[in-house]
């Protein structure tokens, strides 16, 4: 099965949350994608929201699609 490549529903989500909030960091996902990762929900301090600037550097440099790794596991 290939990686999802969704185009609706897509968010940034943090790639460590102690990884900071620059374009590095950045990973954007649908919103399936988004709560099969490992940390989403989980206890802990939550990471501040990235800028509108590099949510849309973020979605621009991943075509506006979902950039979730995972190929079977998330839908």
């Amino acid at each position: 099965m290939a990686r999802c490549t969704r185009t609706t529903g897509l968010q940034v989500h943090h790639k460590n949350r102690a990884g900071g909030n620059d374009l590095g960091n950045a990973e954007v996902l649908c919103t399936k994608c988004h709560e099969a990762t490992s940390t989403y929900g989980a206890p802990g301090a939550s990471p501040p929201e990235f800028t509108e600037e590099t949510k849309r550097k973020a979605l621009e440099r991943a075509g506006h699609r979902c950039e979730c790794p995972r190929t079977g596991g998330c839908h």
